[in-house]
């Protein structure tokens, strides 16, 4: 009988009628996803197993022996769930790694002319050397002070070596290697410790779109198929069509924060159910099972930025994280020198009311001191338009932190928060507070609100006050901003602010640098800290780095400030101005074709060099991005099989893309044979020693591309061969040359 199930078609079955009661198949419940009860025993007719309808929940049968056919009607609890579960991501194919070089500068200089001294200039500069390979990342950071040696900047000139570090990726294990100079991994107590030596752990942004937290899963139920919309906050995210049954949504977009989500069921007949749902996720929780970690051995680095190479104490250190379920993920912290011994244990929970909990405590054990304690309370609760925040952390006098100095007591109490609502209309109002008490008996804290609303279009206006007090000692200040936003990318904005007998007022006019108008500038007028001040400045944005320039003035002072920035990449025997390489590059070759243009997508950001290569900077790592010429740029001569190509860069490296064009000139020939007859349709044409074949057409024609001014053509029929020559006359615009009849000799028909 045909079978229709719920109101859908199901197809045609097979049933046995036996005691009044039906059965089907045993595929049949498996097509249907029908769950059936596991103690149901089947019956066999001519060596196929039955089951009765009976066996499911909520079955309803009924005949229409005049059509053969039968309307079923199951619960639809008893259907198989649906799961709407979002993709895993793919992770695509580096694309081979160019050697390259490169260098990032950023150079400053300032010069000053104080109204009662003599003046004071300062040159200073930041670089950056790196070398990339299929090894890895290799790259050495400096800082250049006081180039010009004046000598009321202090110091004479010096050179300070910040960072060299080699790094190396694993992106299908999702791991990465550092080795030199480099950070520790801090929980939720402690604190980022520069080092030099070694560090191993997870790093998830080598699989872009990878999702570490859990994610929501909304459920629901479908009578009959069904097409089911899902909104977040009122916002509609997604439609997906769900069979009878059970379904439930898992490729929730990724929210952090608490809120509603809305689900509308609707039929084939345009009946509605509609499901309503709190859901809860944050980007500290980790989903069910997935570990975070990381593990560092070597030495403090010490005095950064002031001293070269100055390493203290060797240490020992690791952090593990792990999603212990969709609500809880547990934390633990290790770390050891000669001197200290350090632990520590914590927990990120989803709590009732949508909110996150932390929790975590540490223990330390120093041979000078002995053992201290530290610990961390916070809870935190976000919406749509409420939030609020508050976090407590405190510590004994002799706790001591990896690469905490022995003589520096830890803070006795912090304690801090914040409340904000965000209204339709109204804006949004904040007020917040911390409180820091040492153990040398100051305590400081403070109050503050804030009010911010949006005006007309683009413009926002902005309240604030705030309270300070420190052992007794208060200190008020008051003040709003007003921006306005104006076409073209410009900005006026005025702003107040009085603080004690300090008093500020001045507004700024701004042009930003935009990606048609490279040029930018600002200006300011009125007065800071009681005292007039006026600024200009302007900026320029290119393709080969950012210049600045601004000049201050004051009725103490007059200063002026220039500044540029941006990288030197040097690979396979070229050399590229760029801006600043943060990401990863392409180079792109399109031989023998100047002037082409080449970019990201449609974003044509470059154009090819005399020698037909475009260097593409700001590429995304570990993951497609799509290069693309410029049709308009190509002559029409010019043939290529692929306008654009997909490159896969390392993170900080290059690669290289070959967009093969075929050069040179169309034709058409027309070619005659030994007997004086045309060259037969069907037979192959093309230039000695290239690969492209063209098909002769009726009339002994052919339509031959690339052509130079002199050509040896083959022509092949029939495993026979001839050759001859073309001879192109002076090329004119918009013409294609007819040439022939062409003698081939050497084929019999």
């Amino acid at each position: 009988m045909e079978v229709t199930i719920n109101g859908a078609k199901s197809g045609t079955w097979l049933f046995l009628e036996r005691s009044d009661s039906l059965y089907v198949q045993q595929d049949a419940f498996e097509e249907w996803r029908i769950i059936v009860s596991a103690d149901t025993k089947p019956i066999e007719f001519k060596g196929q197993k039955y089951l009765p309808l009976s066996a499911a929940l909520g079955s309803k049968f009924k005949i229409d022996l005049t059509n053969l056919a039968v309307d079923l009607t199951f619960s639809p609890k008893s259907f198989t769930e649906t799961t709407f579960a979002r993709d895993t991501p793919d992770k695509p194919t580096i694309s081979p790694v160019l050697s390259s070089a490169f260098l990032n500068y950023d150079i400053n200089y300032s010069r000053s002319y104080p109204r009662a001294a003599s003046a004071v200039e300062d040159l200073s500069a930041l670089t950056e050397l790196g070398l990339s390979s299929e090894l890895g990342v290799l790259t050495n950071s400096a800082s250049l002070r006081n180039l010009t040696n004046d000598n009321t900047v202090g110091k004479k000139s010096e050179f300070i070596r910040l960072e060299t570090t080699f790094t190396k990726d694993f992106p299908e294990l999702n791991r990465t290697l550092w080795l030199g100079d480099t950070s520790t991994r801090s929980g939720m107590l402690g604190r980022n410790v520069y080092f030099g030596g070694v560090r191993f752990g997870t790093n998830f942004s080598l699989t872009p779109g990878y999702v570490s937290q859990p994610l929501p899963i909304i459920t629901g139920l479908s009578a009959a198929p069904s097409t089911v919309e899902l909104y977040i906050n009122d916002v509609l995210r997604q439609t997906s069509k769900v069979p009878t049954g059970p379904f439930s949504i898992n490729n929730f977009p990724v929210l952090t924060g608490s809120g509603d989500a809305r689900v509308v069921v609707r039929d084939l007949l345009g009946r509605e159910t509609v499901f309503e749902q709190s859901f809860f996720s944050n980007g500290m929780l980790l989903a069910t099972g997935l570990s975070d970690w990381s593990v560092e051995a070597g030495n403090i680095r010490q005095d950064l930025g002031t001293a070269s190479g100055h390493y203290g104490p060797q240490f020992i250190s690791g952090l593990w994280r792990n999603g212990l379920n969709q609500s809880i993920t547990l934390e633990g912290r290790l770390a050891m020198t000669s001197k200290l011994d350090l632990f520590e244990v914590g927990a990120v929970a989803a709590i009732p009311f949508n909110a996150l909990g932390r929790f975590a405590l540490a223990g330390s054990h120093e041979n000078s001191l002995g053992n201290g304690q530290q610990w961390l309370f916070s809870l935190e609760r976000q919406n749509l338009r409420f939030g609020t925040y508050f976090e407590a952390q405190g510590a004994t006098r002799n706790f001591r932190d990896l690469g905490q100095d022995q003589t520096v007591s830890p803070i006795q109490l912090q304690l801090a928060g914040n409340i904000n609502y965000t209204s339709e209309r109204l804006g949004t109002f904040s007020l917040g507070f911390a409180k820091i008490r040492q153990y040398n008996s100051t305590s400081v804290t403070t109050l503050s609100g804030n009010y911010s609303i949006r005006v007309g279009k683009g413009s926002s206006f902005i309240l604030n006050a705030s309270e300070a007090k420190t052992n007794n000692i208060s200190n008020q200040s008051i003040g709003f901003n007003f921006v306005v936003s104006l076409d073209n990318n410009r900005l006026a904005s005025t702003y107040a602010n009085s603080s004690g007998k300090n008093n500020d007022f001045y507004a700024i006019y701004t042009q930003n640098p935009g990606q048609d108008n490279h040029l930018g500038w600002r200006t300011l007028v009125g007065q800071q800290q009681n005292k007039s001040r006026e600024e200009a400045g302007a900026y320029y944005n290119g393709r080969y780095g950012n210049l600045s320039s601004d000049v201050s003035t004051t009725p103490d002072q007059t200063a002026m400030r220039f500044g540029a920035n941006g990288g030197v990449i040097a690979t396979e025997g070229h050399v590229f101005a760029t801006q600043r390489l943060t990401n990863s590059f392409a180079l792109a070759e399109v031989k023998d074709y100047n002037d082409i243009g080449v970019g990201l997508g449609s974003n044509m950001i470059t154009k090819t060099n005399v020698q037909g290569i475009a260097l593409i900077p700001n590429l995304a790592p570990y993951q497609k991005n799509s290069i693309r010429l410029s049709v308009q740029d190509l002559p029409i001569s010019a043939e290529i099989d692929s306008i654009e190509l997909d490159v896969v860069p390392a993170w900080r490296s290059g690669v290289k893309l070959n967009f093969p064009v075929r050069s040179g000139r169309g034709a058409l020939l027309k070619i005659k044979l030994d007997d004086g007859g045309p060259a037969p349709s069907g037979a192959t044409v093309k230039i000695e020693s290239d690969k492209q074949e063209f098909y002769v057409a009726r009339r002994g024609e052919a339509f031959v591309t690339g052509l130079q001014s002199t050509n040896h053509l083959l022509l092949n029929w029939k495993q026979q061969q001839c050759k001859f020559d073309v001879t192109l006359p002076p090329e004119s615009p918009d013409e294609i040359p007819r040439l022939g009849p062409l003698l081939c000799q050497g084929i019999k028909r």
